[in-house]
Parts: structure tokens; sequence; C-alpha cells
């Protein structure tokens, strides 16, 4: 085979130089640095939406909780118009006793109610009604400890031995069990609880504007209802909007129905670890009237 050496042709081959090597690094960096960006505003509207997320059902659970345990407010407590053979209870037992805290603090909730107290048939049989010993009352107090937690601290129904039979109990003595104080935990991320007293002072059955108050009436029969509001927060802080600056997720506090006489001051800080703001996260605010049903027969 001959070979035409004038009409053969050789392509050379040459790999990349340092200068190609460079500019493919420089985008390569460009692409790392947009995917990150991007990656971290992601993240960013993915907390806020799981913070927001984790409040409203913090919040929704412990209005549940809190007005279920306010529904039994005031049950089997008697007061001194009952006839014989019913006791009349000592004076200053309440259904509702709410404890004003501070301005950027959270109020506490005394709830009074009995147990499991069955008089039998009805109408009830006279030996039977007039020989029941009502049980030592059942109270449970509602407050927000410092780790931002919603708990219920309950005396129970006091068993054999754990407190003054009711049958020999006087407003001298102590009517509650000595001992069985049970506590636990409604719900976490609750920040702030206030609440109001509704009554029916002048008698015209209705709750005006002017008769939601935190001081306790004379006559705690003329409380018809109770107003609360509770402030659920997100559980992870969200950074400023300018770096380096100032937290400015929540600028002002929430509102609610009776925000004139009772703002809601976030700045007690509850829960929070030091040099933490209060405006770093984000927060809802749930409320509700909440009627003491078993005020009514109380008064009969």
């Amino acid at each position: 085979m001959k070979i035409d050496y004038d009409n053969l042709s050789i392509k050379a081959h040459a790999g990349f130089s340092l200068v190609d090597v460079m500019v493919g690094m420089v985008i390569a960096l460009l692409g790392t640095i947009v995917i990150f960006q991007v990656f971290s505003v992601s993240e960013g509207i993915k907390r806020t939406t799981t913070g927001a997320g984790n409040a409203l059902q913090n919040g929704a659970s412990a209005l549940f909780s809190l007005e279920r345990s306010l529904r039994e407010g005031g049950y089997g407590i008697f007061s001194s118009t009952n006839l014989a053979p019913l006791p009349a209870d000592p004076t200053g037992t309440a259904p509702v006793t709410i404890t004003p805290g501070a301005a950027n603090a959270s109020d506490s909730i005394v709830i009074n109610y009995r147990q499991s107290w069955d008089f039998g048939s009805f109408p009830p049989d006279p030996v039977v009604f007039a020989s029941a010993v009502p049980p030592a009352l059942t109270v449970e107090t509602i407050t927000i400890d410092a780790q931002a937690q919603l708990v219920s601290s309950t005396i129970p129904d006091p068993t054999p031995g754990g407190g003054t039979p009711y049958a020999t109990c006087t407003p001298s003595l102590n009517c509650l069990p000595l001992a069985g104080t049970t506590t636990n935990v409604i719900s976490d991320g609750i920040v702030l609880l206030k609440a109001e007293y509704g009554t029916d002072a002048n008698g015209d059955g209705v709750i005006n504007a002017n008769e939601w108050s935190q001081a306790a009436p004379a006559n705690m029969l003329t409380v018809y209802a109770v107003r609360l509001v509770l402030v659920a927060r997100s559980a992870q802080p969200e950074k400023p909007s300018v770096t380096g600056g100032t937290c400015d997720t929540t600028t002002t506090p929430p509102i609610w129905i009776d925000s004139t006489a009772l703002p809601l001051d976030l700045s007690g800080n509850v829960g929070l670890a030091p040099g933490d703001d209060w405006k770093c996260y984000r927060y809802k605010t749930f409320e509700t009237t909440v009627p003491l049903r078993n005020v009514v027969w109380r008064a009969l």
C-alpha cells in the first residue's frame, strides 16, 4: 500500500489551558453560591411555615383543654341558699378564681368542682339523699411555667385518710386532701394567658361590655362567664431582615377583643434564653368566652 504523504493531514489535539480551568472554577463557585442562597431562602420559608403550624396546633389544643376544665367549674359547690341536707361550702369557695399577673406576665386560674357524685335515681330517694356526703373539692390550677408550658396542677378527690371528711369539715379546717397533687403539661409554646370575669351585676341577663373585668365581684354567683386569651409562639426564632440588625419578625404585640383594657405585653420573655428578643418570633392568639354553666343551678 502506497501512502500519499502530500495529502496526509494530522490534527493536533490540545487539552485545557490554565485559563480554561480558572474560568470553569469561577462558574462553579458562582453556581454554588446561588444554590446555597436558594437553599437558605427555602429553609427560612419552611421554618416560618412549620413554626406557624406548631403555634396553631399548640394554641388550639391548649384552648380546648382549658375550656373543658372551665366548664367543670362550680359543679357540686353549694351556697348558703341550698336547703338541708346539702351543706354550704365555706365562704370564698368560688367556681373560678382569676389571679392577675403583672402586665407582662400571665394570669393563673383556679377551678373548683366535685367529681363523680351520684345521688342515684331521679327524683332522688329521700333516705339516700339525706345521708349523702359530698366528696372533697377537686382544685385545678392553670398556669404558665418558666418553660412556656401551659400546666394544670390538680388536687383530686382524696383517698381515705387523705384529708378531713367533708361531713365534719368547717371553714377553719383543711377540707382538701393533704397530698396527691398532680401536675400535667397541657401544651408547650404558650407564652401568655389573660382572663376576665363576665358578671351580670344589674341582673338584666346580659353581660354588657362594661361588665368584663379582672376584679373579682363580691358575689361570685353573678359571674356567668370567663373570657380568656392564649398567645402561642413559634418554636424557632427568625433572623432580622437586615444582617446584624435587631429582630423585626413581630414589631407590635398581638391584640384581642379587650386589648384596650388588658393589652398583651410579650416582653416577659417566658421560655427564652438570655439575650433572645420576643420580636424574633411569630405569634398566634386564641380567645374564647366560656359560660360557667354550673353557676346557674348552684344559685337555685
